[in-house]
Formats: C-alpha cells, structure tokens, sequence
C-alpha cells in the first residue's frame, strides 16, 4: 500500500489541528481537548523508489501542515523515514535537522498533544517513553483524495533524493497546474542544497525566460508577490521610496521573527537572492516609534553627525502628532517612514524586524544596518574613531557580519516641575550619567546589533537571524566571537541578546530608558511600545497607567549615579544643535515639531494634576515618583 493512517504508542492518531491559532500544527487526536479540533493525516510513501521518504496531507481538506515551533510548512509535507525500534513501526524526521518527530499521547504533559520535534538526534527506546515510533494503518485507494494521487504521481516522476536546477525547470515548464507545480517543488525544497538554491538566484537574476517561468508559477504566492518580485523590479533602478504602507496582510511576519529556518522555497528564493545584491552605500538605521516625536529630532542629528546615510523609520499609531514631523523629513529624503497598520493580534517589533530583513528592497542598498530604539546612542570613542566610518574600519579588519555594543545605562540628575523647559532641552544634557553597576547589575552586559542585512533573514531588537543553511560570523565590539552560548555560567539567559561580557572603551548604546521623572511620565501614559500599541492609544489619563511595578523600577534607578558620560564620547551639543537647525529649516518640520512639544507639555501636565489631585489614592511607588517631581 502506499497510502497509511498513523499511530502513535497508545493508538491515537497522528492529526492536524484545523482551527484556532495553532490550525495546521501536527498533533495527537485533539477533538474534545480545550475545544480543539482537528483531523487526521495520511501518510504517503513512493512505490517502486528507493525512497525514505513519507509525506504527510490533511485527511479531510487541504490545510498547510507544520511542526510546532518550525516555520516551514506546506499542503503536502515531506518527512524522512526509517523503520522503528518494534516490529511494524516507522519513526520521521524532519529533513532539515535530522530531529525526530515526537508525538506524546494525549494527556501528557507536553502541549496537549501538539507534535514537535523532538530535539533528539536518535530515537528514544525506552519502552515508557516510546514517543517516536508510529504503527501504519492501510488506507484503501479508494478513500483517498484525487489531488493526493496526482500529487503522488507527478512528485515520482520528478524525484530524485539530490534535486538539480534541470528538474526544477522541467517541474516549472510541466504542463500540470500552478498548484501543483507549487506543492511538488515545496515537497523537493528540504532535500535541495544550497548549490541549487544559489543557482535558481542566479537565473532569476539573468535570465528573463526563467523569471517569467518561476513568477508565473508562484505569483500569488506571499513572498514572490510582495518580497521577490519587487525586490527584482527595484534592482534594476534602485529608487528609493519616501513613505511605505506595511499593512495588515505582513502580520503574518511575526511568525517568522527569530526563525532561522525558511517557511517554503519561496521564502528561501527570497532571502538567497537577496544575498545576491550588491550594496552602494555604508550604513543605515532601522528603528520603530511611537510617541517619541520630541526625541526624533535630536536623535536623528546626533546619528547623522556620526556619519549614518539614512534612517528607516517604522511608526506605530502615533497620537501625539509625529506623523507630520515623520512625513516632513520623509518628504525632504532624510528618512524613509513605514507606516506599520497592524491587526488586533499583531507584535509590531516581531513584524517590522522581519519586514526589514526579509522584504524591504531598500536596506539592501547599504553594506551595514544598525537596529537601535530612539532612546538609544551609538557613542563612538573619538579619542580612537571620528566617526562611523573609522569605526567599521576597526571592525572590518576581520571577517564579520554582524556586531554587537553592549549597553550602558544612564540616569539623569534633574528633578525639576517645569516641563516646558525640560522637554525642549537635549536628551543628552538631561543625562549625564551611567547608572552604578551595583544598581543595574548584568543588564548591561545586553546587546544591540549592527549587521550586513543582505545575508539576514530577520532580526531581534537585540540580534540579527540568519539562515542555518549558511554562515555568518557574529562579534562582539573588541573582535572576540560572540559566543552567547557560554552565557549560563554567568546567572542568566542562554540568549544571543547577552554578551559574554561587558566590553568598554571602544563604542557603546547609551540607553537613555528612564530620563527625567517628567518623562518617565509620558512614558507611563504611553505604555509598552511592544505590546499596548491598540489598549493605549488616545487614553485617558487615570490610576490605570500608573503601573506600581514599572515606577518602583525607575525609582530604584534613578540618581543612582555611577561614572558621568565621558565627554569624548559624546557628540558635541553644538553640532547636534546645527543638525536640528537645519531639519527645522525643511518645509513642515519646524511647524509638526512644535505641535508636538504642545501635545506633549499637555499630557505631562494632565497626569501631574491627576496624581496631586489624588494623591490619597495613589500606590507608594507613585506618591514617591511625585514627590521627587515636586521637590519635597
């Protein structure tokens, strides 16, 4: 036979969710289980070919199918095959790494019988633990869909376990349906090398004919569509656009945030071409705001003195007026603004870092990319560097793609009521100071990442991803390889967001998070960036917004002064002031950057009077907050 049902240790099929968030995820029976529901898959073997491998499709339906926590996914999914432990068993794994599927009975605690993979490189042979052996059940023919058959058909006459470039054109130029063609190359896509992926690059770069074929084929396909197709289009001109809309329908990026793993061929096609372009330019920035409209200005400034060419700036359901101030620079070329419009269940980091690194053509245009907040400064050492090309010097002097620069946190030393004057001042004459590291302890042994974002797929807030089918060398500032795996020896997360230490004396992230206690104000009423982006939009002022938790950490870190900001690492208020000047000087910015000032001044002052109108209702974390403001 060569169509199978199968089962796991304690005669529960294999399935696949078909509803909820996780529809399309492989699981164990799941019908009744917190309301789930699901159907079963049938496994497909190839007749008469030396062939290891099993494929796995919907029962009832065409869903696309997936592992827990693996990007890749497709209608028919490819596994590979070998006999189990028992008698009458098999065991899959999955091609990319060789893991072994893991499919816990239900009622287990392990995800309510959601199939992972295993993160084993061999198979378990406890006999009470035997979750990756599977009993095959036969099917008849009959009982099978005719897209399951003709899928069966045409991939064996097309299989081979090395793929080549010749198959994948006669696939293309075959005279079966689009989808189909789409179905069998995503079933060949695990076994294909990156020799192959590289030469389909190649010939969408330089052959006409080829482009025309594989666009065809895949042209309602997401990536093609809104990835590759307009990357191809802005190579050949390489016109920058001022202004982009990422709405709703790249949500779905999210998904993919620190994968480093292609969801389909196309995906991969995507990124491996995007390798291929050659960048003109040195450095841009890619940040994302929202409400940060009085910071904008300056930061810009001190960024563009350091030598950055262009800025990549995501907003967030801005209401406090930089919409105007984001548009004014994007009209005078300073900037490029992305309107970043999301659904109800959207994370606006998650999206935007992999929008940048997997879709937007433009980056590609520069040799190095540096991820960083509005609240955050590259300070370069200028006894060592004038600028950021001296420093890319430093660090090009070996083999690198990536560096991180750990960061230093600041506090500030004014306490003062009169908001106007605060938050027309700079940033950086309101913090002067690194927080004493008995107070901040091994935070600031976190990174944020420079990278080269055409061998990129996607990227942290901390660290860029890129594919495991090729190699990147990660650095830290000094030179050292960053080896964030050694991390657990020191107290905390195994995450490539730490370094294994904290490198000074070379460049640094001034993290200017909490500023003045005015500020931190706006903060509060703006909420997390990250997460409160629809619950705190045009609120209004109340006990609500004044989160005990986040204001015990700011008192803690406040005027907890260490070591004043060294001077040399600073650029000069001056030219930071002669940058400004002339921003303000482009046609609408001075007017939207005044209305922003306004806003700002009003909201500050709105929730100074609710906290000394209420003050008998406030927590102790808050009432203290408000007593350093007023001085008593």
């Amino acid at each position: 036979m060569q169509f199978f049902y199968l089962k796991n240790s304690e005669g529960q099929y294999l399935s696949v969710m078909s509803s909820g968030e996780h529809r399309g995820e492989l699981c164990i029976s799941l019908d009744g289980v917190r309301g789930q529901e699901s159907c079963r898959v049938i496994g497909i073997v190839l007749r008469n070919k030396n062939s290891k491998l099993l494929f796995l499709h919907a029962e009832s339906e065409n869903i696309t199918l997936k592992l827990r926590d693996r990007p890749f996914a497709s209608v028919i999914l490819p596994f590979g095959m070998e006999s189990g432990k028992r008698l009458h068993t098999i065991s899959l794994y999955d091609l990319q790494d060789h893991s072994w599927v893991c499919a816990p009975p239900v009622g287990q605690q392990t995800g309510d019988g959601r199939v992972s993979d295993g993160s084993n490189l061999c198979k378990f042979v406890d006999a009470a633990c035997d979750w990756e052996a599977f009993h095959l059940e036969d099917i008849s023919d009959n009982n099978v869909f005719l897209f399951i058959k003709n899928f069966l058909v045409t991939f064996s006459n097309f299989y081979t376990d090395k793929p080549t470039f010749e198959i994948v054109q006669k696939i293309l130029v075959s005279n079966i349906n689009n989808n189909l063609k789409q179905v069998v190359l995503n079933a060949l896509y695990p076994s294909m090398g990156v020799k192959l992926l590289d030469r389909i690059s190649h010939e969408l770069k330089s052959s006409n004919n080829f482009q025309r074929l594989f666009t065809e084929v895949f042209k309602d396909d997401f990536w093609v569509k809104n990835a590759l197709s307009p990357l191809m289009a802005w190579e050949k001109e390489r016109q920058n656009r001022s202004f982009l809309l990422c709405d709703q329908q790249y949500d779905m990026l999210q998904q993919y945030y620190k994968e480093h793993d292609f969801a389909s061929i196309t995906h991969a096609i995507n990124c491996v071409y995007r390798r291929s372009v050659e960048p003109t330019k040195k450095i841009c920035i890619v940040t994302t705001i929202r409400n940060e409209g009085i910071y904008l200005l300056e930061w810009i400034a001190w960024y563009k003195k350091l030598g950055v060419e262009h800025f990549f700036i995501f907003s967030n359901n801005n209401d406090d007026g930089s919409d105007d101030l984001l548009k004014a620079l994007a009209n005078a070329g300073i900037i490029t603004w992305i309107s970043n419009e999301m659904g109800a269940n959207a994370k606006p980091q998650a999206k935007i870092c992999n929008y940048a690194f997997s879709t937007l053509p433009e980056i590609l245009d520069y040799e190095w990319s540096l991820v960083v907040d509005v609240d955050e400064f590259l300070s370069i050492n200028t006894t060592l560097f004038t600028d950021i090309y001296g420093l890319l010097g430093w660090i090009e002097r070996k083999e690198v793609d990536a560096v991180g620069f750990n960061w230093q946190y600041t506090t500030s030393n004014q306490t003062s009521s009169d908001v106007a004057q605060c938050i027309k001042s700079l940033v950086l004459e309101r913090v002067q100071y690194f927080i004493k590291d008995s107070v901040i302890g091994l935070v600031n042994n976190i990174i944020k990442s420079m990278c080269k974002p055409r061998y990129m797929i996607s990227c942290s807030a901390h660290y860029p991803v890129w594919s495991e089918k090729y190699h990147a060398t990660y650095r830290l500032i000094q030179g050292d390889i960053h080896r964030y795996s050694h991390n657990n020896s020191h107290y905390y997360s195994d995450n490539p967001m730490w370094a294994d230490h904290n490198h000074r004396g070379i460049a640094n992230i001034v993290h200017c998070r909490f500023k003045t206690p005015l500020e931190f104000l706006l903060k509060l009423y703006r909420g997390d960036v990250l997460t409160d982006f629809h619950e705190h939009s045009n609120k209004s002022v109340s006990l609500e917004i004044l989160d005990e938790g986040q204001i015990y950490h700011f008192n803690q870190q406040h005027m907890q002064f260490g070591d004043e900001i060294p001077s040399h690492y600073l650029v000069s208020k001056a030219n930071v002031l002669s940058i400004i000047d002339q921003m303000r000087a482009l046609p609408g910015v001075d007017d939207a950057y005044n209305n922003i000032l306004a806003i700002t001044e009003f909201r500050i002052k709105e929730i100074l009077h609710f906290m000394r109108e209420n003050k008998e209702r406030l927590g102790s974390n808050s009432l203290k907050l408000l007593h350093s403001i007023d001085g008593e």
